[in-house]
């Protein structure tokens, strides 16, 4: 048996001693040890510098990073403490640089596809695993080919002033085109009729899915013009996210059934494609394999991505392989909000410098170079939302903007203090009888009271544990309603009355990560009441295995989702969960009401700390 050391939680082999400080600063895990050791066993003197760029490169993608940029390693770790993190003994950037090049386990990027597969790539001062590196260079290579289309030959003998149908189209759904003053919603969707791909960003309620469901108008207009069928799929990450584009889709269409801006026929088209999960659309079978790729792709003309934030690098890898390269790809989100909690920023590097007014410089040579449309003007919340204000200095980072509306008695907005038992007392109080009216209707058999109640008011923790994490606002909760409520019985993992989160895709049982519902009794029994559009589909709970319930949920898990009233609760300010992003995106899932528990030095922290995710995406995109 080999010899090793112990750190206290990990062991340490013999030979790896350079790996102990950064596992006990919680940088480096068993996992990365173990694969540290069993290469170092294959490859005999291996060195501290490439030992260490192993690990660090295999725990990348745990903290979100795509990549590690050598010069900044205690800047980009995420869960750690940063201070620690940056006082340990990291190698000289250049020496540790010089060791990468001559290892016989490092690639470049001109050999990285040569056999045999070396595990670590070096490129342009990043440092990737072989397979993080490779769904990067064929993201940004994809894009590129969009971006780029061949476009169709003129047909010989047309007027160069005949009649173009996607205009028609397009005035009959925005009005007409105003150089002067342009419509960058139209300008948007006339993006989107273009071949390739195209990007439409904006924060909430600047009319992302408005747009969209116009861009789906004009793109029918226009096939039906010209004499085809228009295949349509219309996707999101999480099954609650892809019933908001439903909803939100069909919406718009009533609206423009009634100014008669599209007809019956029309209208029947947009309503008869139902979003669905990105997994479902690429016909998923296991965690990295899908039915749909390059040698089986999708079938569809038109393929509209929302909430794009939430799509990390390898799934926007594995929708690029699947989507037809004569196909129109739209991705539509939010490039402020959280990133997929897995790998990579892709929303964010795909929109690149464009949400940045400062930003003058010309782009057009840049691959994704007027693809990108950016939504600026807040459309849901009005004039005078606290809410829409409260977002917009959060994304600035003006945290002394953010302290003073929260401290100004609004009545859309109000700040707890945590440490106040009483304020604490009132909100759960609020949220108590919501839950007794959930309970009851469930207990009554009403599905759609129950499912209607369990939507309206939402904690969003930034933690699971800890006090008001998600968890302890959940035992509250129930601990208040089954007070008011005698028949409502929590000890029992199913009972009627629990709201449920799904929290693994099935799709046998067509349920996906993120679908929600509420346990119902049914005829002596109980069920699990789901909206499915606007109907409600029932299951037995024997059949649902990956749920959580749901009175509180993470802010992570709440992306996709919007809620009349919501709670957000964050930790102390020493929590290095604590982001501009994950504040963000906690506020922006309020309708009309908004309820921040939290502490002064923790907003502040949050704040004054932008999500740092380390890709070299935006660089292959934009640079110049």
């Amino acid at each position: 048996m080999t010899p090793s050391t112990s750190t206290g939680t990990v062991d340490v082999p013999a030979g790896l001693a350079v790996l102990a400080p950064f596992i006990r600063a919680g940088v480096v895990g068993p996992y990365e040890v173990h694969l540290v050791a069993t290469v170092a066993r294959l490859e005999p003197g291996l060195s501290d510098e490439v030992a260490l760029a192993l690990a660090v490169a295999a725990r990348a993608p745990r903290f979100g990073h795509v990549c590690w940029r050598l010069d900044d390693m205690g800047g980009q770790l995420v869960g750690v403490d940063g201070e620690e993190a940056d006082a340990l003994p990291w190698p000289d950037p250049a020496a540790w640089a010089r060791a990468l090049v001559a290892s016989p386990l490092v690639a470049s990027p001109e050999d990285a596809d040569t056999q045999p597969i070396r595990p670590l790539v070096w490129d342009a001062g990043r440092l990737y695993l072989h397979r993080y590196w490779h769904y990067e260079l064929a993201v940004a290579d994809d894009l590129s080919r969009r971006a780029s289309p061949v476009l169709p030959t003129p047909t010989p003998g047309t007027a160069e002033d005949s009649v173009d149908p996607a205009e028609v189209a397009l005035d009959a759904l925005f009005g007409p085109d105003r150089p002067d003053d342009p419509d960058l919603q139209r300008r948007g969707a006339r993006r989107a009729l273009r071949p390739g791909v195209s990007i439409i960003a904006g924060g909430p309620g600047t009319g992302k899915t408005y747009t969209v469901a116009r861009l789906l108008a004009a793109a029918h207009a226009v096939a039906a013009a010209e004499g085809r069928e228009l295949e349509v799929a219309l996707a999101a990450p999480t099954g609650k996210a892809a019933a908001r584009m439903g909803d939100a889709v069909k919406a718009a269409v009533v609206s423009l059934a009634a100014a008669g801006a599209v007809d019956g026929r029309l209208a029947a088209q947009l309503t008869a494609t139902d979003p669905t999960t990105v997994h479902s659309l690429l016909g998923w079978r296991n965690r990295t394999r899908f039915r749909h790729d390059r040698e089986d792709p999708l079938p569809h003309d038109l393929v509209v991505i929302d909430e794009t934030s939430m799509v990390s690098l390898p799934l926007m890898a594995k929708v690029l392989d699947a989507v037809r390269p004569e196909a129109r790809l739209v991705l539509v989100g939010d490039p402020f909000q959280l990133a997929s909690i897995e790998a990579g920023t892709v929303m964010r590097d795909v929109v690149g410098p464009a949400v940045d007014p400062l930003d003058r410089r010309d782009r057009s040579d840049a691959v994704l170079g007027g693809r990108v449309t950016v939504l600026s003007r807040m459309r849901r919340f009005g004039e005078d939302s606290s809410i829409a204000v409260l977002a917009d200095a959060v994304r600035r980072g003006d945290a002394d903007a953010v302290v003073a509306l929260l401290a100004a008695d609004r009545p859309d907005l109000q700040w707890v203090d945590p440490g106040d038992p009483g304020a604490v007392g009132l909100v759960s109080d609020e949220l108590v009888e919501v839950g007794e009216e959930l309970v009851t209707a469930a207990l009554d058999g009403d599905a759609a009271g129950a499912l209607s109640a369990a939507d309206r008011v939402k904690v969003l923790a930034a933690t699971r544990r800890g006090r008001l994490g998600r968890d302890d606002w959940t035992a509250r909760i129930e601990e208040g309603v089954a007070t008011r409520v005698p028949r409502f019985r929590p000890a029992r993992r199913w009972h009627v009355g629990r709201p449920v989160l799904v929290t693994a895709n099935d799709r046998n049982n067509r349920v996906f990560n993120g679908d929600v519902g509420v346990v119902v009794a049914r005829d002596e029994e109980m069920v699990v009441a789901m909206a499915d559009g606007s109907e409600v589909r029932e299951l037995a709970p024997s059949r649902l295995e990956g749920v959580e319930t749901w009175w509180a949920m993470t802010v992570h898990k709440s992306q996709g989702s919007e809620f009349d009233h919501a709670v957000v609760s964050l930790p102390d300010q020493g929590s290095p969960i604590l982001t501009r992003e994950l504040l963000y995106t906690a506020i922006t899932r309020a309708r009309h009401r908004l309820t921040i528990v939290a502490t002064e030095a923790a907003v502040r922290a949050a704040v004054d700390r932008p999500l740092a995710r380390a890709s070299g995406l935006w660089e292959r995109l934009w640079s110049e």
